[in-house]
């Protein structure tokens, strides 16, 4: 797949105001946030997936013209067709298009597009980790603050319920992906950056040094943009020594002499923190999610919000409100008295901070056990990562293991759960063979009354939480 250059041609002002675009894919999170705000500015949409869930089912509500499978014949009358990288070139509706010439337009493209074609003030957030969440923090301060922000988001922000809005404000805040390299494509006027280690190698297959390159291209060519960074991180530090030529605004849990600067109060239950400018107390704030590293991340929504012209106040009282993202650490519920949480965590330094914040919970309350339960997302990753996923389990009390969610990538010899369950060396590591009933079987056998259930990963393990649930009260 050729990564659009950043001077790209694209602009949805080119297409009539009632445009019918479809989407391959509708039903992934970052393509339907994309289809809701087009709908909401006047827009027809039509789209596709293999699977129908809630989000293409809200389209469906909204008149749109939705297909279960993907076909030639589901292109009816579209102006253009929206793809990400990972639709293959044999896809029957990219085929289809090709052949008619209807202009197909990476998804990237068109964020791009409407971050500058709305007219508005561009918010991005960036990195390796964390940018779901604290992209959904500035979201939520901008909202709460009565400023109609338009977001696009890869994640949903339970108390809003939804992933994307076409407000009526000035500001437009995004998730910008870096997992393909069309980060460059970007060029908003205020982005933050919460850290940088290697991910997504089937892209950035020369490694770290690749991803580097790339975020440096994407800065220096974005020669207006207010660059937000986490001096925290060993891989931002990278960056910054590659792009001396570039002014930072910097934010730190650690450097006292950083832009913004935050001292932590607690992290658990609920984070809390002291937050400088420049040395100069501002207040404290309480955020509605636990962990240091949701402290780190709301630093950064904090110091992008003031740089938009939010007022402290008003940003504090937001962020007491913001209670998460969808499967970012989120409770699912309780089964036999053991709060059950999902976790979209499937990189290795995502594993550990959320065992290591569930872990100071139960530390906290003096009770209670973490329960991981790890479902290994793509051969590839577990491949590449193993001796790291290896030393990302050292706080759960118990680990149990499922079998690989594929993504529909071929199996590697000797890479398998099986193995890595034997080669986890400590006690209580529980290797469960088959489908998630089984694992769920497994977890109701065991649990019990102040344990922390940790279901963590990108594949099906999504829907481990509710089992579990079920089978407890049945």
């Amino acid at each position: 797949m050729n990564i659009p250059i950043k001077n790209n041609k694209f602009s949805l002002k080119t297409f009539p105001e009632n445009a019918k675009i479809h989407f391959i894919a509708l039903g992934g999170i970052g393509m339907s946030a994309l289809a809701r705000i087009l709908q909401q500015a006047g827009y027809r949409i039509s789209g596709s997936d293999l699977n129908k869930n809630h989000l293409m089912e809200y389209f469906e509500a909204q008149g749109a013209d939705v297909y279960t499978g993907h076909s030639a014949e589901n292109l009816q009358d579209c102006h253009a067709v929206i793809k990400s990288s990972a639709i293959k070139e044999d896809n029957p509706e990219y085929r289809k298009a090709l052949a008619e010439n209807i202009p197909v337009i990476h998804r990237a493209e068109l964020l791009n597009s409407l971050m500058i074609d709305l007219g508005k003030t561009s918010i991005g957030v960036t990195g390796t980790h964390g940018k779901t969440s604290a992209a959904g923090m500035i979201a939520t301060i901008f909202h709460e603050s009565g400023r109609e922000p338009s977001f696009a988001i890869g994640g949903e922000i339970p108390q809003l319920k939804t992933n994307s809005v076409f407000g009526e404000g000035e500001f437009f805040i995004s998730e910008l992906d870096e997992s393909d390299g069309t980060i460059e494509l970007y060029s908003p006027e205020i982005c933050v950056i919460t850290n940088l280690e290697l991910e997504h190698t089937d892209y950035y297959k020369d490694g770290f040094s690749q991803l580097l390159g790339v975020f440096e291209r994407f800065i220096n060519s974005s020669p207006d943009s207010k660059i937000i960074i986490n001096t925290d991180d060993s891989g931002n530090i990278e960056l910054m020594d590659r792009a001396q030529e570039k002014s930072f605004l910097t934010y730190s849990l650690k450097d006292e002499n950083a832009d913004y600067f935050a001292e932590i109060i607690q992290t658990v239950p609920e984070a809390e923190m002291k937050v400088f400018k420049k040395g100069g107390l501002l207040g404290e704030v309480k955020v509605g999610v636990p962990g240091i590293h949701n402290i780190s991340n709301a630093l950064g929504a904090i110091a992008a919000a003031i740089e938009s012209g939010v007022g402290f106040e008003e940003i504090s009282s937001a962020l007491s409100k913001f209670t998460g993202m969808k499967k970012r650490f989120q409770t699912v519920g309780f089964a036999k008295n053991a709060r059950v949480i999902d976790d979209y965590a499937h990189h290795p330094t995502e594993i550990k901070a959320a065992i290591k914040t569930a872990k100071e919970i139960t530390e906290f309350n003096e009770k209670g056990r973490v329960v991981a339960v790890f479902q290994p997302h793509k051969h590839t990753r577990f491949a590449k990562f193993w001796d790291e996923f290896l030393n990302s389990f050292d706080e759960a009390d118990i680990v149990y293991v499922c079998d690989v969610f594929s993504a529909e990538q071929a199996p590697i010899e000797n890479v398998n759960s099986e193995n890595f369950s034997r080669q986890l060396k400590r006690d209580n590591v529980i290797y469960v063979k088959g489908d998630l009933d089984r694992v769920a079987d497994e977890i109701v056998k065991e649990i019990a009354a102040d344990d922390m259930v940790l279901t963590m990963g990108a594949g099906t393990i999504t829907k481990l939480g509710r089992i579990i649930i079920n089978k407890a009260s049945s």
